[in-house]
């Protein structure tokens, strides 16, 4: 008997499985849950409610965020052939690039890929690195990774702070790019402080 889907998390992992292949040429299946919790960050920072996002994200034995239900829907899409593992990398195939295609129109997910692309520009705009080990280190993150929490991640603080940054560096609320860089900058300058 097949799992159910959760619609969203099928349409993101293979969205952003495009993606990251595209900008990293490449890409490792924890990496599709950091990226679809980032973009969760986005969406809640246009002020959107965090279950409008219909899957949350616990955290990783590997300190990554990580979605049960983006787990099963990558795991249809390996068994879909739309992407395929090199060892501990993965890629989409061309059939996987067609179905996203195919996906991205439809009205229910393409208001997604605002925030899915926002999120996977930082890939390309910093150094991959400073990237990952910033959204490693976010202050939900590093908080469940001090306490040893195995609950959901709280997101509910990171709105107003994410305003304040933003405020602060005079962004505009309607632009998600600029916000995204300056949000992975000012966790990365914190770590930096802290010696992370």
């Amino acid at each position: 008997m097949n799992k159910s889907i959760v619609p969203e998390a099928f349409f993101d992992s293979l969205s952003l499985a495009h993606k990251l292949d595209n900008n990293l040429d490449g890409f490792k299946l924890e990496e599709i849950h950091l990226f679809a919790y980032f973009s969760s960050i986005l969406y809640l920072y246009r002020g959107n409610p965090v279950s409008d996002w219909q899957y949350r994200f616990t955290l990783s034995e590997l300190g990554y965020p990580f979605s049960d239900s983006l787990y099963d829907a990558i795991e249809r899409h390996n068994q879909n052939g739309w992407i395929e593992s090199n060892g501990i990398f993965y890629s989409i195939t061309s059939r996987g690039t067609d179905q996203f295609n195919e996906l991205k129109l439809l009205k229910s997910f393409s208001h997604r890929e605002e925030y899915l692309n926002a999120s996977c520009v930082t890939s390309i705009l910093m150094p991959y690195s400073k990237t990952l080990r910033a959204l490693l280190n976010d202050p939900v993150i590093a908080k469940a990774k001090s306490m040893k929490q195995d609950d959901w991640l709280d997101q509910s603080n990171i709105y107003q702070k994410f305003m304040e940054i933003s405020k602060a560096v005079g962004v505009s609320a309607m632009d998600l790019l600029i916000p995204a860089v300056t949000w992975v900058n000012y966790i990365d300058e914190i770590n930096n402080k802290s010696g992370v």
